[in-house]
């Protein structure tokens, strides 16, 4: 039998759907070509959980994640990417590449203070599950 590592889910990247050049998914793959580089998200390493659940036909995107070092700066930056609309990439707990949000359905990001970390949400929906890279 073989053996699967799972672990947490990390190494979140943003784009910008102003960015994107185009888009598509095929079956469950995800094709993505961009403008830019993408901004990475330096999260809590083992804070980011992704979250794809389908209710009513529509799959709700919920990925939580936490930042350290609140400062003045970093509300500005967070305050900053709350106003866009994000295709997001990270890589799964079974280490696959993974993609959520497109063009049609962004995501967008919220976040609150708590317990000295930034306590972050990106959230949206999709007709489809995150697609693969």
């Amino acid at each position: 039998m073989k053996k699967n590592i799972v672990s947490a889910a990390h190494s979140l990247f943003l784009v910008s759907v102003s960015n994107v050049l185009s888009f598509g998914v095929v079956h469950s793959r995800a094709f993505i070509k961009s403008i830019g580089e993408a901004e990475e998200i330096k999260i809590v390493p083992g804070s980011f959980v992704p979250g794809d659940g389908l209710s009513d036909g529509l799959y709700n995107k919920k990925h939580s994640f936490k930042l350290s070092d609140v400062s003045v700066n970093k509300t500005d930056y967070l305050e900053n990417l709350k106003k866009g609309r994000y295709v997001a990439f990270y890589v799964d707990e079974n280490g696959n590449e993974r993609v959520s949000g497109s063009p049609d359905y962004p995501l967008s990001l919220s976040y609150e203070i708590k317990g000295g970390l930034y306590s972050c949400t990106l959230t949206g929906f999709s007709i489809d599950p995150d697609a693969f890279r």
